[in-house]
């Protein structure tokens, strides 16, 4: 009876899931219950979908591949950015202002780009043009 004490002692996990949440970052992962594979996910279609549409625009420049790569580029410069935000500005660390601001300022920047490209492609020559254009210099 002894030994079992023990074994069921020594035998439980030495970490629970809220205490790994606070080294890698997934509190809220933890704290919703949400599984966040299907962002992932979409975050790898995004980037897979970039190595084809970089050439797309510059092969067959149109206003909609021009925009499907202006959006696909906003999209993955915001989640990289925000991965940043995430990880550095961490409330317990930097406080809550800080945390918010780095936000803002990724959200904010993400829109200015989104709205530069879309300035570039239907006002300009479109992206794949300009990046030719860029090329040739």
């Amino acid at each position: 009876m002894l030994s079992l004490k023990l074994f069921r002692q020594f035998n439980k996990p030495l970490l629970t899931a809220p205490v790994i949440a606070r080294f890698t970052g997934s509190a809220a992962a933890v704290k919703t219950g949400k599984n966040y594979a299907s962002h992932w996910r979409t975050e790898r279609i995004v980037s897979i979908a970039l190595m084809g549409l970089f050439p797309a625009s510059v092969l067959y420049s149109s206003q909609i591949v021009d925009t499907l790569l202006a959006g696909s580029i906003s999209l993955h410069v915001y989640w990289g950015l925000e991965a940043l935000v995430v990880d550095y500005l961490r409330v317990p660390v930097v406080g809550q202002l800080a945390n918010k601001a780095g936000h803002a300022a990724i959200t904010l920047l993400a829109i200015v780009t989104l709205a530069g490209f879309m300035k570039v492609i239907f006002v300009g020559d479109g992206l794949g043009n300009a990046m030719v254009t860029l090329w040739k210099l």
